[in-house]
């Protein structure tokens, strides 16, 4: 008798939208619970899909053109990627260049790139902005 009266109430929750759940990408079970308050979640984290310089798929393709690389010495690299339609990396390479004379440094010229590579992982960082 109380499994078909669980049923029924767990089924108008249902209907009513106080109950919830998630899967990811291969219709595995992720969480269950009410909206915003999970009552049972997966141990296993989902991993959040990037592309190799840790942007989004999303992110990734709302840019376009050449992408600014700014090596260093240390061997960090920053990048800095456009907007579609928003490329200004040929007039960003020569802001940074005129900010080199009153500044002078050891770091390796900006440069702008079609293919930017992320710097090898033993020692080397980069940041995306």
């Amino acid at each position: 008798m109380r499994t078909p009266l669980f049923a029924v109430m767990l089924w108008l929750c249902m209907l009513a939208g106080c109950f919830e759940w998630t899967q990811d990408s291969q219709g595995n079970l992720q969480s269950v619970g009410l909206p915003g308050v999970p009552v049972w979640q997966s141990s296993k984290a989902q991993a959040p899909l990037t592309t190799q310089l840790g942007m989004t798929p999303d992110e990734a393709a709302k840019m376009s053109g050449p992408v600014l690389v700014m090596p260093s010495t240390s061997g960090a690299h920053r990048y800095r990627f456009y907007e579609s339609g928003q490329n200004q990396c040929a007039e960003d390479v020569q802001k940074l260049m005129a900010a080199r004379v009153s500044n002078p440094t050891n770091d390796p010229a900006p440069y702008c790139s079609e293919n930017p590579t992320a710097p090898r992982p033993q020692g080397g960082n980069f940041v995306v902005f």
